[in-house]
């Protein structure tokens, strides 16, 4: 399957980050998110990213600001990634000893034992939470990044 993206700029508009220097050149930040928003879904496939119009940007230079976008939030994501999985791990683990304690107070202390149970699963069930629901917005960002990636970007 083929994804086809048209980016229109007319001679006033600018595609670059103003912060960057020549050498390492970006996306502005309202582009890189319009490039983002129009990979609808993470599935892989091919995408074409096609700037047009009446403006003077050379394609290596455009190649080069899609490139160093994109790669930075890649990496960017797999860290934040990375750093869920702990985090819920950490979460489950912590849910699992106060569960353990719990057991162990059931029997004499029903209070302790109640407010425990309680504890026990708000951190299983953050750990969940975050492994399964934040994660997954994460790992569709980095399926999109990869495929802009690996896209063709051309000027016509």
């Amino acid at each position: 399957m083929k994804d086809e993206l048209n980016i229109y700029l007319d001679e006033t508009d600018t595609p670059f980050s103003r912060y960057y220097s020549l050498d390492d050149v970006h996306l502005s930040s309202d582009l890189e998110d319009f490039i983002l928003s129009k990979q609808h879904s993470g599935r892989r496939k091919e995408v074409e990213i096609f700037f047009l119009g009446q403006n003077n940007f050379d394609e290596k230079t455009l190649q080069a600001a899609t490139h160093n976008t994109f790669s930075n939030i890649l990496k960017e994501e797999k860290y934040t990634y990375a750093r869920n999985v702990k985090k819920a791990i950490v979460l489950f683990v912590l849910g699992i000893i106060v569960g353990m304690v719990f057991l162990k107070f059931s029997t004499t202390h029903a209070y302790i034992a109640g407010v425990l149970s309680i504890v026990c699963w708000v951190f299983i069930w953050a750990g969940t939470e975050v492994y399964f629901f934040d994660n997954q917005q994460i790992k569709q960002k980095i399926r999109k990044c990869r495929n802009i990636l690996n896209a063709n970007v051309r000027k016509k």
